[in-house]
């Protein structure tokens, strides 16, 4: 088995973001910017053979600055944790314990991904109902930060390709919205990035027997240290969704959401400026 992971770049200046325990993977010009990370990793994949017991990963060129890990920590965990298919690197502590899932917070940032989504599941006869959808720590992937078998990707790709033929070829609502700008506290970006960077927890919180190892995250730096505070019960916000998510009892949630809108209202200013869409609030 071997670990290929590329860094992408776009210019001499990202290249030299590249680290050097990383393979470079060339996006020039940046062709197709509406589609960011998604372009070049989905080009790789259409041109490339994976070897069945490798892992590959795809990693943009802020990874370090998000994670403080470099190649050497990334290749070391991976070897430290055999026989996964899937590794993940996800920081910002807050957004994957504050919310119920990757979409409950997408929704927050991104108004109306929720409904997009769930009529794109729809459409492909996913049943899932993401008002109820929880994630935890092993499903919870942001910036594509994961390195995986091919057994995984293919699942990945075969959602992504859908959801990009949808979008890219048709005239419909759905596409329309998807490729409407959304804010981002960098630059307004289209709805269709964020939605695609979370088909891979979608794929995880959905299929459990998928055996993941997750990067400890409260070894990655805090993007918000005003949540610094709040650390012991944002684990114990996880540590309530993994229990849902095990039993199904949804009086887990009943004590998950008074708790996170404790946290969110002590440590996030805006919250409480738009309405919350809860179950139990």
């Amino acid at each position: 088995m071997a670990t290929h992971i590329y860094q992408i770049f776009y210019n001499e200046t990202t290249r030299a973001q590249v680290d050097p325990g990383f393979m470079p993977l060339e996006n020039t010009g940046n062709p197709r910017p509406d589609w960011r990370e998604y372009w070049p990793i989905r080009n790789f994949f259409l041109q490339n053979v994976l070897e069945e017991d490798d892992l590959y990963g795809f990693f943009s060129p802020n990874f370090f600055g998000k994670t403080q890990l470099q190649s050497q920590r990334v290749h070391r965990f991976i070897e430290e944790n055999p026989g996964n298919e899937v590794y993940t690197f996800t920081p910002f502590l807050q957004d994957s314990t504050c919310y119920l899932s990757m979409f409950e917070q997408g929704n927050r940032y991104h108004p109306g991904m929720i409904p997009l989504v769930q009529a794109f599941l729809a459409s492909i006869e996913l049943d899932v109902d993401l008002s109820r959808l929880a994630m935890d720590f092993r499903s919870t992937i942001y910036c594509n930060f994961l390195v995986a078998k091919p057994s995984f990707w293919g699942k990945w790709f075969a959602i992504t390709e859908r959801l990009y033929e949808d979008v890219e070829n048709g005239n419909s609502d759905f596409a329309r919205r998807m490729n409407e700008l959304t804010t981002y506290h960098k630059m307004p970006l289209d709805m269709k990035v964020f939605v695609m960077e979370r088909i891979a927890s979608l794929i995880l919180a959905l299929d459990h027997s998928i055996p993941v190892a997750h990067f400890d995250m409260g070894l990655m730096p805090w993007s918000d240290p005003m949540y610094y505070p709040c650390r012991d019960d944002m684990f114990v916000l996880n540590a309530l969704k993994m229990a849902y998510i095990a039993s199904g009892d949804e009086r887990y949630l009943k004590l998950f959401y008074p708790l996170r809108n404790q946290v969110l209202k002590r440590c996030d200013r805006q919250y409480g400026d738009e309405k919350r869409e809860t179950f139990f609030n």
